[in-house]
């Protein structure tokens, strides 16, 4: 007998635990009534019995009552019909994904839901995550999408979300829909700092090892661009120090910002940035620690990760054999790579020409303009078309007379070539007056910062 009551013990057990067990539900709800009737019938006795004060004859005649009690039965229908279970699960975008991969990774099964996302054009923004995007789902016990999350980028100070919900039907016994709505979520933004030095490895090796995020040294290059050639002119030796933005929510990290301060010591010179937005709603700008603004006209490499193949002057020509004149500075990089427009100007001419191959000629004030040749294609640049410093206006190609992909680039004044690896170009303008003290005020913190990483041999640290 003893045996037989454990079994039916445990078999009850297993379905109390189990929320997926079709009886769950029932057995919930039945052994929540029993323990309710237990818990009244016990305060009814025990109020029935108990003396009226503690000095009252214990030998005296004791008189039973009853007791009329609420009737909880409805309370509890209610509590246990409307109680189901929520599971939160997460995952990330892969590369090759579709909508109908990524709800099963999540558990979600849920054709309605599906079909609300490949039709309505905002929740349509998932397909246009990144892999390693995260995603986070709320699904039911029937595997029903309830919601669903998805970071669609922004800054460290604050992230664009896809939120996907399910709605109740208006009229009972009507079908869920689903609506769709994109939300501005504020960040934490900390301060990371780091510093190193460049060693025989070589430069992004040295970052890798100081912990310095990609992204991060990819904004570091452009910052400098104007005065360092990072594929030329860094040198073992050579020491940075850096303040950049991150992003955390809820204490998770969610991305990196941008660089506030940055200091390098290339070849004993002194290089130094600050991130300043003026107050009078300027848009902001990099400037020397001193208030001197760090863009340049031009930039010093109108290709991101090349190195110079050949220089301006006289030369062998590679395909005629013959002494010519190079009238530009030939930038050896993989097929495919970005080219940006060196200045801020506008596309004179976008096409084909003779030995030039496809080639973009930029016209910039002053009567400065560039040429940019032999690119494998255009980035959806026209003629007439305004494009800024540092815009991708085409890629790295070996059409026209190449004998390899590389960009020819040329620098011209008043149409006549100059060379852009040494022509001194002008110096920006310097804060002063009021600009400036607002500029100095605004930027002692991370002065401070970058005195500290002096003192202190930092690879990393954060705030």
């Amino acid at each position: 007998m003893w045996s037989r009551l454990r079994e039916v013990f445990a078999r009850e057990l297993v379905v109390l635990v189990d929320p997926t067990n079709p009886q769950h539900a029932r057995r919930r709800k039945q052994l929540t009534v029993a323990v309710g009737t237990v818990f009244t019938l016990g305060m009814a006795a025990a109020m029935g019995v108990a003396p009226r004060n503690a000095y009252i004859d214990p030998q005296a005649p004791r008189v039973l009552q009853p007791l009329r009690m609420p009737d909880l039965r409805a309370q509890l229908d209610q509590l246990t019909e409307t109680d189901s279970s929520i599971y939160v699960r997460q995952d990330r975008m892969q590369r090759g994904d579709t909508i109908a991969t990524v709800l099963r990774r999540l558990g979600v099964d849920d054709p309605d839901a599906q079909s609300f996302i490949l039709k309505n054009p905002t929740a349509r923004g998932l397909f246009n995550l990144n892999p390693g995007q995260a995603l986070q789902a709320e699904i039911d016990d029937s595997n029903l999408l309830v919601s669903l999350q998805a970071n669609l980028g922004g800054d460290a100070a604050a992230s664009r979300e896809l939120v996907i919900e399910r709605v109740a039907p208006k009229t009972e016994g009507g079908d869920y829909t689903y609506k769709a709505r994109i939300q501005t979520v504020d960040n934490d933004v900390h301060y990371e700092m780091a510093s190193g030095a460049i060693d025989a490895a070589g430069f992004f090796k040295s970052m890798d090892a100081a912990n310095v995020p990609d992204e991060i040294v990819e904004q570091m290059i452009s910052i400098f661009s104007g005065v360092i050639d990072f594929h030329h002119d860094i040198a073992r030796g050579d020491r940075f120090r850096i303040i950049y933005e991150a992003g955390f929510r809820d204490g998770s990290f969610v991305r990196n910002g941008r660089v506030v301060a940055v200091e390098l010591i290339n070849r004993n010179a002194l290089h130094q940035a600050l991130w300043y937005a003026p107050e009078d709603g300027e848009p902001g700008a990099y400037y020397t620690f001193d208030g001197r603004s760090m863009k340049r006209p031009f930039l010093r490499s109108p290709v991101e990760f090349s190195r110079v193949s050949s220089g301006f002057g006289g030369r062998d020509h590679p395909l005629h054999h013959r002494w010519a004149q190079h009238k530009g500075v030939d930038f050896a990089a993989p097929q495919g790579t970005k080219v940006f427009a060196s200045g801020d100007g506008t596309v004179e001419f976008v096409g084909q020409q003779n030995g030039y191959g496809n080639i973009i000629v930029l016209q910039h004030a002053g009567g400065y303009s560039t040429y940019y040749a032999h690119l494998s294609g255009f980035s959806g640049v026209r003629q007439g078309q305004h494009v800024n410093q540092g815009q991708v206006i085409g890629f790295v190609g070996s059409t026209g007379w190449a004998t390899g992909p590389h960009l020819h680039y040329e620098f011209r004044f008043n149409d006549v070539p100059q060379n852009p690896l040494t022509i001194t170009l002008m110096e920006a303008p310097t804060l002063t007056g009021k600009s400036r003290a607002q500029f100095l005020t605004y930027t002692s913190a991370m002065l401070s910062r970058i005195n500290m990483l002096r003192t202190y041999n930092v690879l990393t640290a954060s705030n």
